[in-house]
Parts: C-alpha cells; structure tokens; sequence
C-alpha cells in the first residue's frame, strides 16, 4: 500500500504549479476547494536509476535502434530527421520531461535538452480573464505601473512576457507575490487625489498657464523627443497657420499641454489630468476613428508615452497601436522620393514614423510582447537627418547638409538605428526554443556592433556632448537602453545558474565557459548602468523625465546583483555586488523623497532586507531561498518545464 502512496505527488497538481501549501486532502484539497480549480494528484515520472549497467543497455537499445531504422529507411541520416523533429514538435506545459539521448557530458545534454523544453516567461493568472485590465481611473496604489516592473500580481495588468521588467522580481518574491502586491499598494504615501473621478469640469486655468505648459513642453519634453515642428505648432496655436481639420488639432493641443504640465509637476499635480481626461472626453462627441492625418499620429503618440508615464501601460499601448495603423494608412513607412512636397513636409513624415518606430520598439521590450511594426524590407523612410531644427523651414527649397555635431535628433536616430539592429534580437528571446549561451554570445555581438557604430562626436567623451544637457541627458539614456538589453539577454543564464546553485549535485559538472560569459556580461551591463546613474545624477541635471528612465533602468540594474549575492555570498565579487545594491539603494532614496514611483522601488529593495542590512557579504544567510525561488524562477522564466531538472529531489535525473 505504501509503495501505491509513493507512486503520486503529496500535494496536488494546481497547488504544486501555483506554488501554493496544499493540505493533501481527498478529493479535494483547501486551496482547490477554495478557489474552485480541479483537484488531482499526479503519479510521479518513473525514472531509470543512473548507473553504468543502466547506461549501458540504454547505449547497447539506441545502437539497435539506429541499425533497425538505417535498414528500413537507407540513405535517410538520423541526425537531420531528429533535429528537424524536435524543432518542429510542440513540447507539452506542465510537468512533461523530455527524453535525451546517451552522452559523454550528461550535464551538457541536460542543460541543452532543459532549453528545448523552455518557453517564453509566462506568469499566469487564476483565471481565464485574468488578464484582463481597466486603467480608467488608475492610481499608483494599483495594480499598474507604466515600466512593468512592480506588476509582480499577473492578475489585471495585462500580458507582461519574458523581457518584461516584473519576471525577476516575481521570481525573487515566489511564493509572497499576492502579499506583495499588497503591500506595494497599500503604502502611506500614495495620493488618494491621483487620478481621482472628483476632477471639475474646467479649470480656471489662463492663456498665461497654458502658455506655461507648452513652453515646458518644448523644452523638457521635444528637446528629448522632437515630432512636432515647434513654429508650426505655435503658428497654428495664434491663429497665424490653418489648423488641421476635424478633432486632431484638438487632441495634440491637450496632449502637448497635459505633457507639458507633467514635465514641470509632480506626483500631486493634477493638471496634466485635467488636459488628458479633456482629450478623453472627444471620443464621446465624435469618432477618432472615422479620419487620420500627421497631426493625429502625433497626437496618439504623445498620448501614448504619456498614458505610460502616468502609470496607464496598457492604455499607452492602445494608443501607440492605433497610432502605428494610422501612420502606415498614411504611408509614413514609405519615402515616396518623387512625391512633390517641401523638404521640411517629407522631413516631419520621417520624425513621426521613426519616433513611432522607438516608441513601438521600446514598449514591446518593456512588456515582453512582440514588435508589430513592418519588418526592415517593408520600410524605406530614410532617415531623420542630423539637423538643427532651424536649418530646414516651410521655405528651405535645398536639403541641408547633415552635420558632425549632436543635435536634437541624434538621439532619434541614434535610438532607431538601435532598433533596427536589435528587433530581431528581442524576437528572438520571446521565441521557443529558448536560446542557449553560445547563441546568447552571438546575439550580443549585435548590440556590440551597434555600439561601436554610434559616431564619435556622440560618445560621452565628447565636448559636445557636455555643452548641452538635452544632449546628455540623450546620450546617457541610449547607454542604459544598450546595457538594459543585454540584461535582458543574459538574465536568464543568471538565473538558471542561481536555480542550479541552489540544489548542488556531485553528478553535475560545472557551468560550462559559455553560461558563465554570459552571467558576467549580464553582472558587468548591471554595474555599468548603476555607475552610469550614479554618476548623471552626480551631474545635478535630474529633471521628471529623466528620472522616469533612471527608475525603469536602475531597477531592473539592481536585482542582478541581489540574485547574484544570494547565490554566492562567499564569492570573491560579493563585496562588489553589495556595494552595487547599496548604490541602488541610495539612488532610489534620494529619488524617493519627491517620486511615489521610486517609493515603491524602495520598497522592494527593503523587502530583501537581509542583502541590505549586512555590512559584510559573508554574514549573509540564504533565508532568501526559502519559498522555492528555483521553482518560481522555472516557472517564471521557462514556463516551469525544465526537463531534466527534478528539484523536488534536489537533484538532476537523467531520462533514459
């Protein structure tokens, strides 16, 4: 009877996926009971002891089989007819194992067959609409932050994929994630007042006011992301240019404003909200939809950056999605050399797509969804050419030269071109299979190109670049994206490898030379983002804006060094690691003051209180490692199936 018990799992199938504690009741169980869920109780895989008689045979059986099927099927070679059949066979979820073959190097055949079974990071809700979201009247103590990466409940926030921000912190969190969200959300000092339906319906607002938030607006906000034609914009704004027709015109005034009033507010502003919920209100006298000219992309572009930074991420999609159908409707995809229109005309075409191209591009890696832009083939729009904004007017009849100095539109084109090369890359990682370290280290000479490509007079050594803080401010942005990438690409070996640590076993060999380039490029891109902080905050030129990016990179920065000093507290780099937390820290206490965002980073690096609280690495414990962080690294990042990998064991089982 005993050995009958023995055959299935002590706790249930749905407990064991979600990671919850289940009672081990029958039929049913607490938390099934609970939640209304099937409750079964799987038989366990058998498995076939390693032993060298075994291994053996298993050798002696492929060998037979190999001479049986070369001579019914002459000629045909195995090996192509096996790869072609594992990569084209859709691996099952859950706790199916994958069988490999005999090697010299089972721990390399391990890793290798573990990674034909990952799938993208997938963290999925309860319940069937689970992922379903409501922004409209969002406050920073919900579920929903515009970087994804606080979001660690999937419930209601939408689909945050495997590139996304939130996966290593839902992974270091395990099995606390619903406390969390709890927690992150029910802060002393978030403002019941954000976003608050009790808005009035107008504002007592002068010409003198509005006038204030459009200058802010040119300068903080288009000096970092020019898509308007700023004498255009004012032209039209006096009466002095025809105005676009129908409700664009509209739109784009208030998105500028609400913009504008954000760039120079904070958390306890609400007049960029009065100017959004102004453009919101539109849709209900007549449809955005039923029309489309430049003035309405640029409208849904601005609205969609900043939907994001007001903590509405899905809302800030949609917008940069409809914006995206619009554009290609008007062709901005499309250089249309011998359409006879001014240079300054074709040149502002060119501005918006491409601005659409790095805002589409971006978001897609901030939310580890796919980019659904036209691939490089379909698009020929050239180039933003490298300008100052008073070179080309309504009445330039001769294109100016580009010149070799930063201007306004070297980030664009620097953050486009950027794009460009490294697309495909994200698509890549959001792809099955997962990819394995040497192609990870090929990826990354992708990004390596493109960095030695930026030209000289846009490097940080430039005299140039310190003349100008808008130019500064562009470069050092470009710098953390680049590395943030990186992070991305490599974040999955340094997890993998914290997992393996975590459960030591004499049959395993080391991590091969391989994964363990990758763990310390990903260490190195982590460092050089918080030094790189550390020292434009130095700098003293912190505006609102930039501070939103520095909080998206820092703290996506500074959970590799927390992953790496739980795993190796006595490593020889652990002092490094440490003190790269505390930069974090201090970074994000400083902001903290006076950004309800960085208060809830804080927040987070304070929940790993035993990393921070200790003045040397060697008094580190492991409590970090209680809750099974392997199990939710494995779920959170390979959508739980690794194959091989048998940690309830606490060991590594070779199929055979």
């Amino acid at each position: 009877m005993s050995d009958d018990v023995n055959e299935f799992y002590s706790a249930c199938d749905c407990c064991r996926t979600r990671k919850y504690k289940c009672t081990k009741e029958k039929p049913v169980c607490a938390p099934c009971l609970q939640l209304g869920l099937d409750c079964n109780y799987s038989r366990k895989a058998s498995r076939t002891p390693l032993t060298r008689s075994n291994l053996t045979a298993s050798e002696n059986r492929v060998r037979d089989l190999e001479t049986a099927i070369k001579a019914l099927f002459p000629g045909v070679d195995i090996e192509t007819v096996l790869s072609s059949t594992i990569r084209s066979t859709e691996q099952p979820h859950g706790n199916a194992k994958i069988a490999t073959s005999p090697s010299n190097k089972p721990s390399t055949s391990s890793r290798e067959a573990s990674h034909e079974a990952e799938t993208t990071s997938e963290s999925l809700p309860q319940a069937a609409d689970g992922f379903d979201w409501t922004e409209n009247a969002v406050s920073l103590n919900e579920l929903a932050d515009g970087m994804a990466a606080l979001s660690v409940n999937p419930e209601g926030a939408g689909y945050l994929g495997a590139t996304s921000s939130v996966v290593p912190l839902r992974a270091l969190l395990g099995r606390e994630r619903e406390k969390s969200q709890q927690d992150f959300s029910t802060t002393s000092w978030h403002s019941q007042s954000m976003f608050s339906d009790q808005f009035p319906t107008s504002l007592p607002f002068s010409n003198v006011s509005e006038n204030t938030f459009i200058d802010a607006y040119f300068r903080y906000y288009h000096t970092t992301y020019p898509f308007l034609y700023e004498p255009l914009f004012r032209a039209q704004l006096h009466g002095k240019s025809p105005r676009p027709e129908g409700n664009s015109w509209t739109i784009l005034y208030n998105a500028v404003l609400a913009l504008g009033a954000w760039c120079i507010g904070d958390d306890d502003s609400v007049m960029d909200d009065f100017f959004y919920r102004k453009v919101a209100r539109i849709p209900e006298e007549s449809s955005i939809f039923e029309s489309g000219n430049l003035a309405m992309v640029q409208a849904l572009l601005l609205l969609s950056n900043y939907a994001q930074k007001r903590n509405r991420p899905n809302t800030g999609w949609n917008y940069l999605g409809l914006a995206v159908r619009m554009a290609l409707s008007l062709g901005l995809h499309k250089e249309f050399p011998n359409w006879e229109i001014t240079h300054l005309q074709r040149e502002m075409r060119r501005r918006v797509w491409w601005g659409l191209f790095i805002f589409d591009s971006g978001a897609s890696i901030t939310f580890g969804r796919p980019v659904l832009l036209p691939e490089q083939g379909i698009m020929d729009a050239r180039s933003v050419i490298n300008i100052h904004e008073e070179s080309l007017t309504p009445q330039t009849t001769t294109l100016p030269d580009e010149i070799p100095h930063p201007t306004p539109y070297t980030g664009l084109i620097s953050q486009s071109r950027f794009h460009l090369a490294t697309n495909s890359l994200h698509h890549r990682l959001i792809s099955t299979p997962y990819p394995l370290p040497d192609e990870l280290l090929g990826l990354n000479q992708t990004i390596e190109s493109w960095e030695n490509s930026i030209p000289s007079y846009f490097q940080l050594d430039s005299p140039a670049i310190h003349a100008d803080e808008t130019f500064l401010f562009a470069r050092y942005r470009l710098s953390w994206r680049s590395w943030n990438l990186q992070i991305i690409l490599f974040r999955p070996v340094v997890l993998q490898i914290a997992a393996r640590r975590k459960q030591p076993d004499s049959n395993s060999s080391p991590e091969t030379k391989e994964e363990l380039a990758c763990r310390e490029k990903c260490i190195q891109s982590a460092r050089a983002t918080i030094n790189s902080i550390s020292d434009f905050v130095a700098i003293g030129m912190v505006s609102r804006l930039s501070t939103w990016y520095m909080l998206y990179f820092l703290f996506q920065a500074g959970l590799v060094p927390i992953i790496c000093l739980l795993t190796d507290p006595t490593d020889p780099d652990s002092i490094l690691w440490l003190n790269d937390i505390r930069t974090t820290r201090d970074l994000l206490s400083r902001t903290a003051l006076t950004n309800r965002l960085a208060a809830r980073c804080l927040t987070v690096f304070n929940r790993l209180s035993p990393v921070l609280d200790s003045a040397q690495s060697e008094d580190l414990g492991l409590g970090m490692w209680e809750g099974n962080f392997a199990d939710e690294f494995l779920n959170e990042q390979f959508g739980g199936d690794m194959g091989a990998w048998d940690w309830e064991n606490g060991e590594i089982n070779w199929m055979i």
